[in-house]
């Protein structure tokens, strides 16, 4: 989407999206019990990655319907290597740690919040090969992806089985990775934007759905974090599905423009930049008590935003963020 025909809902969705994933590796409402950690950052918290997927995919659609695919690849990957770059000096340590094998499965997956990049990048080569399938084909298949990630999420919760392998250990876990979540929420993106459903759907039904959805979420995080009698982190939960893309229509249905780019700089710098923030100070202040996470979380989220005003007076902003 150029910057003319930007959503002003669709940018201040993105935004509260970033504040939850600070709140997912900072959460300000930790001392409240287990609880509020289930509600938030179990919970509410992790509608963020669903939809920022389920965006790049309606925007994939928007590139690859301009012969754009190759490159909207070539961006992610470099990106990917980008912020790789720029959080070494963060990782350095934990790379002297690790086996030659380990250091290769971080490089190529990710290093903490980076394996989102990986993975869209991943699931976008994947996508690549198969873009003109038909939508119902392309359903079929996010359907089974998605599946797939569900059953082994419900399964190792409710210790039907468990995987305890070290290849499916952070920044791969077996229920969240490019296969059992980038790509099938790439997908429903694509889909949104190919069938046009923001356009087809009656607006007041879509929010309601999405209302209550979105009260599903924090309902199912405490039923499984109550009820299942291993606790894996809730990355991919029935009611997501769901939720995330009800809402995502919900932000492309409501009026209202915008010709700049500032919400949505602001929005994925604060995804990109905050994780400094936070491993900084939670390995080398006295920040590290889980009773200082409201004040980890304000100061990641206020660094952040100096250092995306910092690279947009610097020009470098079109090209990191």
């Amino acid at each position: 989407m150029s910057a003319a025909g930007r959503s002003r809902a669709v940018d201040l969705l993105k935004l509260l999206l970033a504040l939850m994933v600070v709140g997912i590796h900072a959460n300000p409402f930790r001392e409240l019990g287990r609880t509020a950690m289930l509600i938030t950052g179990e919970g509410l918290y992790r509608l963020a990655v669903p939809i920022f997927l389920l965006l790049n995919g309606y925007f994939l659609q928007a590139a690859l319907t301009k012969g754009r695919g190759l490159a909207t690849l070539r961006r992610a990957v470099t990106l990917y290597l980008i912020w790789m770059a720029l959080y070494l000096p963060i990782y350095w340590t934990a790379l002297m740690a690790q086996n030659w094998w380990q250091n290769l499965r971080m490089l190529v997956f990710g290093y903490w919040h980076l394996w989102y990049l990986s993975g869209m990048a991943l699931a976008t080569a994947l996508i690549l090969p198969i873009a003109r399938w038909s939508p119902r084909h392309l359903a079929l298949l996010a359907a089974g992806c998605l599946g797939l990630g569900l059953a082994l999420f419900y399964g190792q919760s409710f210790d039907m089985f468990r995987i305890e392998s070290p290849w499916w250990q952070d920044p791969l876990p077996a229920h969240r990775n490019a296969l059992t979540l980038c790509l099938p929420y790439m997908l429903i993106g694509m889909l949104i934007r190919r069938l046009d459903l923001a356009a087809t759907l009656p607006r007041g039904p879509v929010l309601m759905v999405a209302m209550l959805a979105v009260f599903l979420v924090p309902v199912e995080s405490l039923a499984v974090g109550y009820i299942a009698p291993r606790g894996i982190a809730h990355d991919t939960m029935l009611s997501l599905t769901l939720a995330a893309p009800a809402l995502m229509i919900a932000a492309l249905q409501w009026p209202g423009g915008m010709t700049g780019r500032t919400i949505g700089d602001y929005a994925s710098g604060i995804y990109f930049l905050h994780v400094a923030f936070v491993a900084l100070l939670l390995r080398h202040t006295f920040l590290t008590d889980p009773a200082y996470r409201p004040a980890v979380w304000s100061i990641a989220v206020l660094g952040s935003c100096l250092g995306v005003w910092a690279l947009r007076r610097s020009g470098l902003a079109a090209r990191l963020l």
